[in-house]
């Protein structure tokens, strides 16, 4: 088919899906305190959808909490890669901090607002102290992928790259996409190579590099998207000096998971998108920030989940919009011969 004609055809299918939605602000008593919520414009994609429980964001990591009560009845049963049985996140926290900046409640009038309501899947793939083997996180995103998980997170560093690309290539395969924390050494790091991979840097309230001086964002060839990573909230029931079961977090550890939540919210509206789909849709929708276009600190640009959630829902007729791409599509081809 002609290009002009698949151009008509797309500019159909965007008409009669830009059904306007209203923006929701959420009922959570803590969302107030995420700045980040309408930096990467929330409340439009809530509008849409609060995220579906369908989707499965498997979050590899210390194990999570599965009575967090802004996660309950969507943490799925745990695993493990490293050959022990699974953490149930109470001995290190931090997988849990990762599992609840993706999934808290949106709009249940408690603590704080995730990006959507997905099932989560806990993965452990470190010892209790938080170290990890490349080869074990390798396992836990195979893992996450035949166990159903569209995406796949990883807030942690590792000494070895090359067998977590290999998975994700695998993962890919079954349709879903990894998100990797870029790292917090807030230094320039050269590595490059790993295309399946989605490292995620982090940025501040002024959409620049998240730089606290001693901890940043690192950044470099590698990057592929940033999201914010500094004053996040985070969800903790298991924490004496966190009495609201609530706290305020910083890295790119939270970075990456805005990120896969993104991924996470356009699959909660169009489920039949490929993981090509929604890694172009990411990019393609992301603020540019930094030099114009891609670069080594901000990647594609940051993340930007209304439009992601918009641009899903653009790919998404119901019914009576389709009969209308339909009659578009017949004249198109009419017009232009293509009908035989």
């Amino acid at each position: 088919m002609h290009r002009p004609a698949i151009l008509a055809i797309l500019m159909v299918l965007t008409a009669a899906a830009a059904v306007p939605a209203a923006p929701l602000v959420p009922n959570d008593p803590f969302y107030s305190y995420e700045w980040y919520g309408s930096a990467l414009n929330l409340p439009t994609a809530w509008g849409l959808s609060v995220g579906s429980a369908d989707v499965v964001v498997a979050v590899l990591d210390t194990g999570v909490m599965d009575f967090t009560p802004d996660l309950a009845g969507r943490v799925l049963g745990a695993l493990s890669a490293t050959g022990s049985a699974p953490l149930d996140g109470t001995a290190n926290h931090h997988g849990t901090w990762v599992a609840s900046v993706v999934g808290m409640g949106v709009n249940n009038g408690l603590g704080g607002a995730g990006v959507g309501n997905f099932r989560i899947l806990p993965i452990t793939v470190t010892d209790v102290g938080g170290l990890n083997k490349s080869e074990d996180i390798a396992l836990g995103i195979r893992m996450a992928a035949e166990a159903g998980a569209k995406v796949i997170n990883v807030s942690h560093g590792t000494l070895k790259y090359g067998p977590l690309d290999a998975a994700a290539a695998y993962a890919r395969s079954l349709g879903a996409l990894t998100f990797v924390a870029a790292g917090n050494r807030n230094t320039y790091n050269p590595m490059t190579g790993y295309d399946n991979l989605i490292f995620v840097s982090g940025t501040d309230p002024d959409d620049e590099r998240w730089d606290d001086g001693s901890v940043g964002s690192s950044w470099g060839p590698y990057v592929d998207l940033s999201a914010p990573a500094v004053d996040i909230l985070i969800a903790d029931p298991d924490n004496p000096s966190l009495p609201s079961g609530y706290g305020i977090h910083y890295g790119t550890s939270y970075a990456a998971p805005l990120a896969a939540g993104a991924a996470a919210m356009a699959w909660s509206i169009c489920p039949d998108l490929t993981a090509d789909q929604v890694l172009e849709i990411l990019e393609g929708t992301a603020i540019d920030l930094g030099a114009p276009g891609w670069d080594e600190v901000f990647g594609h640009g940051r993340v930007d989940i209304g439009a992601v959630a918009s641009a899903a829902y653009a790919l998404t007729p119901e019914p009576a919009t389709l009969a209308l791409v339909v009659l578009g599509l017949a004249g198109v081809l009419a017009r232009r011969g293509l009908s035989g």
